[in-house]
């Protein structure tokens, strides 16, 4: 009996010894990835800043060439929108004719808005008035509308009218 203990207990430490160096080596491993991975975050971050640099320059090349397209083309550039202050409710019309690729019918505006045809039509006159550029074609006996193309791509660039983050939120 004691010679079985004996045995056993050789065997044990055997395992022991055995199982301490399985331990340690995937410890190593671990280490190695923990390592890696370390890394890779670094190069990461890395990326990032100078990804994050590149667009401030990006955006500083955009404005200066805005600038001297300004300069070459003033004309196609004045939009006397300053002061212009639209309310709620002008600002979802604007909203939807600026979501829309390309023209919209006055019908399909009214259903996308949820107004009446009247109330559309009074809207686009009460923007017009007040200076956004929108578009009126007649195509088959059908009014539609639009935003004028530099105007709309100064608006996505500069914001020139001042939309409220709400009113962009209900119509996305």
């Amino acid at each position: 009996m004691t010679k079985r203990i004996g045995c056993f207990v050789k065997e044990l430490a055997v395992l022991k010894s055995n199982l301490t160096g399985i331990f340690k080596s995937v410890k190593d491993e671990l280490d190695i990835h923990l390592d890696s991975i370390n890394q890779n975050t670094n190069e990461i971050q890395s990326n990032y800043e100078t990804i994050s640099q590149m667009e401030v320059k990006i955006d500083k090349l955009t404005e200066k060439i805005d600038e001297m397209q300004m300069q070459l083309n003033p004309n196609a550039y004045m939009y006397n929108v300053d002061n212009v202050v639209l309310s709620m409710r002008e600002q979802e019309l604007f909203l939807g004719i600026y979501t829309e690729e390309d023209r919209i019918s006055m019908p399909g505006l009214s259903r996308k808005l949820g107004l009446t045809l009247p109330m559309c039509e009074a809207l686009i006159n009460s923007i017009k008035i007040k200076g956004v550029p929108i578009v009126r074609q007649l195509v088959n006996e059908v009014m539609h509308v639009s935003l004028d193309y530099t105007f709309k791509d100064l608006q996505a660039r500069k914001n020139l009218l001042k939309i409220d983050a709400t009113v962009t939120q209900m119509m996305g």
